[in-house]
This record gives structure tokens, sequence and C-alpha cells, in this order.
């Protein structure tokens, strides 16, 4: 479906999880009230981050998953800046305080009696809401606070990459005892995993990147062309260093789609495909092609790092991979068991272009859905 012009695509998962979630309400009405809140919820922060992308001249789109929500976009990053990225992740928030406001004051001036069933639902909404807002800005990734840090890292002190995953670390620390002596157990495992994350990160990216002077951009100047003006001077690789470092520092310096391309091959060659996907998803990674990104997908589900696979293709699909990605996709989300997002992922393949559905069907990663009876229809011709 589409709302104000924008995409949005409600995946089995993210029904399949709110009614769990619901269901503890211990009633069929309460459930309901459950799932139709987390909706709500959601999609208006998700539509926060998608408004403010499309004024910023991208193409929006928004999934909503079993564990939350993504807006995504297509469109060139040479639009955007660092300041922009911090609008686009502060408006999900935002976003949701704003649709606060009007619930407060409904349940402020509007009698119980009046309002009737509604009260009750609109209670719900107005806790999730400021609840959700609140906690997406903290400082921990990949929340949106956590991604606002990071891009304040990335403009003020862009050499030491490490930065905004040990305040990840930090954050994430210091909250899981904290969530698990009120009670919000499963805030506590988003805390777990967030730090998990940070820890890989941190293994796979360099601690210094080879900056000797840095000179700050100028507001709103776009990160994608930052390097001639934000660096002075920038060391020279010596065949002595670290290819990886010298692949990153070069890239660092010239973001094009050589120097880029070239990132992914050493990367990819050393199977750093977590840093690789980091390195992609971030400012200056956007310039790096979706071909290539599929190819390292493709290389990292081969490796068996199936999460990263995700990450790669995920990336490379909006990026104009189309069937390339989607069919990694498919067979990554197929090796993590997590069937209906693959299930998904073989019907995009096919609507993308795939003209051999056999080849997925008898993809070992796939093989618990070989006998699946949705094959029939989907070898039948590509799924709109």
């Amino acid at each position: 479906m589409r709302l104000l012009g924008i995409p949005v695509r409600i995946e089995p998962s993210f029904l399949l999880i709110s009614v769990m979630v619901g269901a503890f309400g211990g009633t069929v009405m309460e459930m309901i009230t459950w799932v139709v809140v987390a909706f709500v919820a959601i999609l208006v922060h998700e539509m926060g981050h998608a408004l403010v992308m499309k004024a910023y001249g991208f193409e929006p789109y928004i999934v909503l998953h079993g564990f939350g929500g993504l807006a995504g976009r297509e469109g060139s990053f040479g639009r955007t800046s660092i300041w922009r990225e911090v609008a686009i992740s502060l408006a999900g928030p935002g976003a949701g305080l704003l649709l606060a406001l009007p619930v407060f004051i409904a349940l402020t001036f509007i009698p119980a009696a009046v309002l009737g069933g509604l009260s009750n639902m609109l209670g719900i909404l107005l806790t999730i809401t400021i609840f959700w807002s609140v906690l997406n800005l903290l400082p921990m990734m990949p929340l949106d606070g956590g991604n606002v840090a990071r891009l304040l890292f990335l403009r003020f002190v862009p050499s030491r990459p490490r930065l905004p995953y040990y305040l990840t670390i930090v954050v994430a620390m210091a909250s899981i005892p904290l969530s698990i002596m009120v009670g919000m157990y499963f805030w506590a495992v988003i805390c777990l995993f967030s730090m998990i994350q940070a820890f890989g990160a941190v293994r796979a990216l360099p601690a210094v990147v080879g900056v000797r002077t840095q000179v700050r951009p100028k507001s709103g100047q776009a990160v994608a062309f930052r390097a001639k003006e934000a660096v002075a001077a920038v060391k020279t690789a010596s065949p002595n260093d670290d290819p990886l470092q010298a692949a990153r520092s070069r890239f660092v310096r010239s973001p094009d789609v050589e120097t880029g391309t070239s990132l992914v091959e050493l990367f990819v060659e050393a199977r750093r495909f977590s840093a690789l996907a980091a390195i992609a998803a971030g400012p200056d990674g956007k310039v790096i092609p979706g071909g290539v990104l599929a190819v390292a997908a493709g290389a990292a589900l081969e490796a068996q790092a199936a999460q990263a696979a995700v990450d790669l293709a995920e990336l490379a699909h909006r990026r104009g991979a189309g069937v390339h990605a989607s069919a990694v996709l498919a067979r990554a989300f197929g090796k993590l068991e997590r069937l209906d997002e693959a299930a998904v992922w073989i019907e995009r393949a096919l609507a993308d272009g795939l003209l051999d559905p056999s080849a997925l069907r008898t993809a070992p990663e796939l093989a618990v859905l070989a006998d699946d009876p949705r094959w029939e229809a989907w070898a039948a011709g590509p799924v709109s």
C-alpha cells in the first residue's frame, strides 16, 4: 500500500510478533488493541523518517517487520549531508512525540465517558509513543540516537571510527541491569544484541583512519564530497601498511566508485564482511554500487556469514541490484531460519525477474521450504 505517496510493506512477521505480544494481555480485545496501537505507533515513527527523506529529494519506502520498522530510501547521496542525516534520524522520535501531544490533550480534556472504549487504547498509545521515542534517542546503535552519535563522531572526529561503537557498549552495559531491575526484559535483550554487534564492529574497524590534519567541513556540505575540503593532509599508504587500512584511507580521502570497488574486493578477500557492511551503510558508502555489494553479499553467504550477507544484500537491493540481491536475501534468511522473511524474498526475487525458481528451491539454505505448497504459485510466474 502507499501512504502520502510512500510505499509501505507489512511483513507477516510484524503481525505474528504483534499478536504474540498482545496475547499476553489476556483477552482478544486487549490483543487487538495492542496490534492496532503497535501498528499506529511504529508506522508514525517510520513516516517521520520517510517524510524528511522525501523532503530532501529521496524516494523513501517503509517496511514493518517482526521487531519494528524500517524506513529506507533510494536516490543520490550527493543530495544529503551529515546534518540532514541527523534530521532524518531525529524525525522518527520527533513524529512519535508529535503524535503523543494530541493524544495527551484528548485524554486530559475529554471525559472518559465520552471517549468510551477509546480511552484505554489512547492511554496505551500515549505510553508507547513517549516510551519508544525517548528510548530511541539513547546513543546506542542501531537506535536513532546511536545513529545521530555516529554521525556527530563522523563530523567532528572522523579519524576515530570505533568511537560510536564504544559509546554503544557503554550505554548498553548500563541499560541491561537497569532494564532487568524494572522488568523490561525485551529491552534488555535489544541492548544485549546491540552490545554484541558493537563489539564485532570494534574488532573489525581500524582504531585510527590515516588522517594527520583534519579540517571540519562547512555546515550542510555533502559528505560524499567532503574529502577535498575536509581533509587537509592525508598520509599516503606505503606498501608495508595494512592493505585493508590503506584501502579504507583511500576511500575516505576520495569516496567514489573506483575506490569503493577496490575496498570491497579487499574486504571480501579478507572475509571482513561485517566491517564492509558497516562501511557501505555509512555516509561515504553510498557511492558503492549495488551490483558490487550483491557480489560481496554472495561471497559472505558462501563464507557462512549469513547476517553480514543480509546486511550487504539489503544495501545492494536498495541500490538497484535487483534479482541478484533478492536471491541472496532469500538464501541468507533461510540460513538464519527466518523462513517468513525468506519466503518474502523468494517472491521478491521472482518480481525482480528471476527466471528459474528451481535455483532457489534447490538451494541448500532453503531446503526446509522445498516442499512448501507456495512453490506452485511461485513457479507460475513473478509475484506482484
